[in-house]
């Protein structure tokens, strides 16, 4: 399918540039959030395991929330198996083969819960079965999950589908992989990290890509059936981060007030981009007001996830960023993907709250 211009939007020109160039006056001389200020730590994984991405759902009566896990003393090794294209060696590590999983009445009560194990369906996602993203679909719950592997002897990174009646057991989709990276992205480049939210029966899915230019891309692809998929293109990219970061990651996309917020996770932390439209998020100066469109940093937060539930606001985020910056100021060097630069997984989740001023979301500790 391909969206109409117009789909997600219900503010004229002249009330979004009025309200962006409010938001842009509040953010000119404003600073990041520090993140001991505003946080709270609200889960661990299990003794010596990391938690990375999430996704969190509420049932009407609990939080049930999905995360990517794994031991990451093991991923150097797993990365030099699975860029040798040793795919079955790297999955038999166990570095990320199972969802790790918690069930809460409010999201500082979650408790951990048995993980989910998915088998690998064939070569393609032998390597790797990740963090996914949760959604509803005709009574059902839809769990959209990275895999990794090969295929055709060429490395394969995309995304398979599973289906629960209870968010407690779970079915393989037999059409799976169903998501590949689109055609102007690089298919050995990034196809990872969805977000999936549905519209007036449209399921718009983020996901994190490479263009053909080795530019971090964040990709919208659209569905109303899970079988059939439709390539909107791209809604946002920039060059690769030398410092933190290096790709776009964790995008998450929420609409407030007619304004459609994107949080990704980028460089040294986590940064925002609004528009009227879900399907685009910079803009020309001769589109949009005079100054176009932009992003801006939040703070030092990572694999974060905007929440809202029951009227109230929640960001959760990992403290990877907030190590890394503070490693710089003491004169560390922790690269990336050493375990020296990843233990800080090992503490968790962490939750702060949002309260919004105007379409500015303001963080605040628990």
């Amino acid at each position: 399918m391909s969206l109409d211009p117009d789909f997600g939007v219900s503010l004229s020109p002249g009330e979004f540039q009025e309200r962006l160039l409010t938001l842009h006056k509040q953010l000119f001389a404003s600073t990041e959030f520090s993140f001991d200020d505003v946080t709270t730590h609200m889960l661990s994984p299990p003794p010596g395991l990391s938690l990375w991405d999430h996704s969190i759902i509420h049932d009407g009566q609990d939080f049930h929330l999905y995360h990517g896990m794994g031991d990451n003393r093991l991923q150097p090794e797993w990365s030099r198996r699975f860029r040798a294209g040793d795919w079955e060696g790297a999955g038999a590590l166990g570095f990320a083969t199972c969802i790790g999983r918690a069930v809460g009445p409010t999201l500082l009560d979650l408790k951990r819960v048995a993980s989910l194990d998915l088998p690998s369906q064939g070569q393609f996602d032998v390597a790797l079965r990740d963090h996914g993203a949760l959604f509803r679909y005709k009574g059902r719950y839809g769990l959209l999950y990275d895999v990794r592997g090969g295929r055709d002897g060429k490395v394969f990174l995309g995304m398979s589908l599973s289906w629960s009646d209870d968010l407690e057991h779970w079915e393989q989709g037999d059409r799976n992989p169903v998501l590949t990276a689109p055609s102007w992205g690089d298919p050995a480049g990034m196809c990872k990290d969805p977000h999936v939210m549905e519209v007036d029966g449209v399921y718009l899915i983020y996901t994190q890509v490479m263009d053909r230019d080795g530019y971090c891309a964040v990709a919208l692809t659209t569905t109303t059936d899970w079988m059939s998929f439709g390539d909107e293109g791209c809604v946002l990219r920039s060059a690769p981060m030398l410092r933190g970061t290096l790709g776009i990651e964790s995008a998450c996309v929420v609409r407030r007030d007619g304004m459609w917020h994107l949080f990704f996770t980028y460089g040294p932390g986590m940064w925002q981009a609004v528009s009227p439209s879900p399907r685009r998020f910079t803009w020309s100066r001769e589109q949009l007001w005079h100054y176009g469109g932009g992003f801006y940093y939040m703070g030092p937060f990572h694999a974060t996830e905007v929440v809202h539930h029951d009227g109230q606001w929640w960001l959760t985020t990992t403290r990877k960023e907030e190590i890394r910056r503070l490693n710089r100021v003491a004169g560390r060097l922790c690269f990336r993907g050493t375990y020296e630069d990843e233990k800080s997984l090992e503490e968790g989740l962490f939750l702060s709250r949002i309260r919004w001023e105007g379409d500015q979301p303001i963080l605040e500790k628990p």
